[in-house]
């Protein structure tokens, strides 16, 4: 697996949640860029009824022993009560690249209108073994603050994972699947009744030549939960009990890709207690510099 590879995996990993291994890279440095939009519908909620996501993602990779990764995103969501909830993040991570493991660091920065996340910071750190092109083995390990909780409300997540990938000998062809498992401690429950939650996911994405098709699930327990490398922060007070979805990514040229998908998350309406969901329907494009 090339670099261009590892980077096209991680592209899919930002818009559908699958958790693919960056490899070491064995060419020239890169500068990529991806603009990414999503609708959401909600559906057997009391409270939330439509939302939108925007957001832009750019990394770096240095004498391919170094990535730098930024992201910036806007979340909007209209309520049934004609309220609504908007927020901003911000992302920065670096990685560090060998012949056979990775070290990974950063943070998410969360600004919103909700009083009681908002001002929350979530710091991320992970590591992994790998054979390129193989098998990977690794943990993330997240540490969420959000201060403007009375007292203040720390979530610690460990998360760790394995994943394979087979080839052919051309390398146009990838077939690539990864388990991830997520264990979450609350240092208060936040009015949902547990402070520690546990869960499993799935993804299994397939490359030939130009085109991934990707899906993925989840199933188990969730609150707050910190999702796709640190790119994804669940700061509302809600269970969530699980998820699926999947998408195509097109290399429409060398140096562009055209990606879109779907998914589904699962929760319980913090109103009304009963099984409530969101779909999502996603787009982005991506380009090489």
């Amino acid at each position: 697996m090339t670099w261009r590879d590892a980077m096209r995996a991680w592209r899919v990993a930002l818009l559908f949640g699958l958790a693919a291994q960056p490899a070491v890279a064995r060419a020239q440095s890169q500068t990529d860029g991806l603009v990414h939009g999503a609708a959401l519908r909600f559906s057997s909620t009391s409270e939330k009824r439509a939302g939108s996501v925007l957001g832009v993602y750019g990394s770096y990779g240095r004498e391919w022993r170094e990535l730098f990764e930024v992201g910036a995103a806007r979340t909007a969501l209209d309520y049934r009560d004609g309220s609504s909830f908007s927020q901003s993040g911000l992302v920065a991570a670096y990685n560090r690249f060998g012949a056979r493991a990775s070290g990974r660091l950063g943070a998410h920065l969360l600004s919103s209108n909700d009083p009681i996340t908002s001002g929350g910071v979530a710091l991320f750190a992970g590591a992994s073994a790998y054979r390129v092109g193989a098998w990977s083995a690794g943990a993330d390990v997240t540490y969420s603050r959000y201060p403007n909780d009375g007292a203040g409300l720390d979530v610690w997540q460990l998360a760790p994972s394995v994943g394979w990938t087979v080839g052919n000998a051309a390398a146009t062809r990838f077939l690539s699947a990864v388990v991830r498992g997520y264990a979450i401690g609350l240092s208060n429950d936040m009015g949902l009744g547990a402070r520690q939650y546990g869960s499993g996911e799935a993804s299994l994405a397939a490359t030939w030549r130009g085109v991934t098709v990707s899906g993925f699930g989840w199933a188990g327990r969730q609150a707050f939960a910190v999702r796709q490398g640190g790119f994804l922060v669940f700061n509302v007070a809600e269970e969530h009990t699980g998820g699926y979805g999947g998408g195509v990514r097109w290399v429409v040229t060398p140096k562009a890709a055209l990606s879109v998908g779907t998914y589904v998350e699962q929760f319980l309406d913090p109103a009304s207690g009963a099984n409530a969901s969101s779909t999502s329907l996603t787009a982005a494009f991506g380009f090489t510099f």
